[in-house]
């Protein structure tokens, strides 16, 4: 931030700089009445131009050493903030330094001199000695949020321009930059939404609004393009697919919700995404120039009617073991209300070819079943605001996500060509691990 506001005001210097630079230039070039059309008088830029060559030799700047030269802070309205800065004299003789503001032209918004107090309020400075200065700043509790810069200087030393400036930069001074903000009062649960929807199906995700402040806000949730997402999109969600319903305020302290339903064609397939302008009425959403949003991301997948196959080969007497998983992402499952039953499963058949007949299918139980939770205190990516299993206590543990596994043992197996069939329910992935042996 202290980088970005150096260049900022450097690159205002600079405009300013040629700016005055080119019109002097422009002023310098003889203009005849052909040139100009008519009778034209030029003002002589030398009345208030001054080279540095011509008073270099009689400049006499008094030379301090001051530490820091910027100071750069954030501060909320009604806010205090103290900081020493040290003067040292680096004159063969006293010095008396006598610390005020001077308002830069071109900041944001204008810093006040009652702002700002120093002790002591001015010092006689020996030489090489050092004079430590308390600064303190006072924020009023109605300032303007933005950003506030000004220079603070200790004596009215300034430097001699070969060209005109706006303002006079002044030798022995501070840069002084205040970020006066405050934070946001709205928080919202989930930003991001990645959501699985079966083609022809309706799904409902919920967005949770907390209102911190202490006054009631106004919101207006509409379907709007995401400005900030990075990268071309597979599908843009199309606005009929989605319905919001959500109440125009929230009161000061309380929550509430914002209510987005999913309404999935039959014939739509593949990724697609999207956003919710959520339109509240809050100050720091003034501040950064945007409206808060939450991010739409649909995977969009069909139930498949015929079975995945593979074959494998058994010698007589072996056993194997067919180990099939999944896994599930927290933001998988966002829509919370999910059931118990809408877990994935497998119908698995296993059947075995006889004399180049195709033999009956066998549809085992599994011998074994594993669920693997991993859980988080919210700081992985977009979990926080993730909840897939109950909460057993008050702390903040979230499900980031889950892994589901079935193991089919068949022992004693006759020699063969076995068939595996495979039927995912309720998942868009999986894996599966064929075991011969052992």
């Amino acid at each position: 931030m202290k980088k970005t506001i150096t260049l900022v005001v450097l690159a205002a210097f600079l405009m300013c700089v040629f700016s005055v630079t080119a019109i002097a230039a422009m002023d310098s070039v003889p203009m005849t009445e052909e040139m100009s059309g008519g009778h034209v008088e030029v003002m002589s830029n030398e009345s208030v131009v001054t080279t540095s060559e011509e008073n270099a030799e009689d400049a006499d700047y008094t030379k301090l050493q001051i530490s820091p030269r910027n100071e750069w802070f954030r501060i909320k309205p009604g806010g205090e903030k103290e900081f020493t800065v040290k003067v040292k004299n680096k004159e063969n003789e006293s010095v008396f330094t006598s610390p005020h503001l001077e308002t830069m032209l071109y900041g944001e918004y204008f810093m006040e001199e009652e702002w700002i107090t120093f002790e002591p309020g001015s010092a006689e400075i020996e030489s090489e000695e050092v004079q430590e200065y308390t600064i303190t700043v006072k924020i009023p509790e109605d300032t303007e949020i933005g950003d506030y810069i000004a220079q603070i200087v200790f004596t009215n030393d300034t430097i001699s321009m070969p060209y005109l400036v706006p303002f006079p930069t002044y030798l022995n001074s501070l840069m002084l930059s205040i970020d006066v903000w405050e934070p946001s009062k709205i928080v919202i649960q989930p930003r991001y939404i990645h959501g699985m929807v079966e083609a022809g199906q309706t799904k409902e995700y919920k967005i949770q609004i907390e209102n911190k402040g202490d006054e009631a806000i106004s919101i207006s949730p509409e379907i709007g393009e995401d400005e900030l997402w990075i990268g071309p999109y597979e599908n843009m969600i199309p606005n009929e697919w989605l319905t919001i319903d959500a109440p125009a305020t929230v009161d000061a302290n309380s929550t509430a919700a914002v209510n987005v339903t999913v309404d999935v064609p039959e014939d739509a397939k593949g990724g697609y995404e999207g956003c919710i302008k959520l339109n509240i009425d809050d100050s720091a959403t003034e501040r950064w120039g945007r409206d808060y949003e939450v991010h739409i991301s649909l995977e969009v997948w069909k139930q498949p009617t015929t079975a995945y196959q593979q074959n494998f080969t058994v010698k007589q007497g072996q056993n194997f073991s067919v180990v099939i998983s999944t896994s599930q992402r927290g933001y998988d499952k966002y829509d919370a209300e999910t059931e118990e039953t809408e877990e994935p499963s497998f119908n698995v058949t296993l059947a075995l070819a006889l004399a180049g007949l195709e033999g009956e299918d066998m549809t085992p139980e599994p011998s074994k079943t594993v669920k693997t939770v991993g859980v988080s205190l919210g700081s992985d990516y977009g979990m926080s605001y993730v909840q897939l299993e109950e909460e057993t206590s008050e702390e903040a543990y979230h499900v980031s996500h889950i892994e589901y596994s079935e193991t089919y043992m068949v022992t004693n197996a006759t020699a063969g060509v076995w068939t595996l069939k495979i039927l995912p329910k309720n998942t868009d992935n999986f894996e599966y691990t064929i075991e011969i042996g052992g």
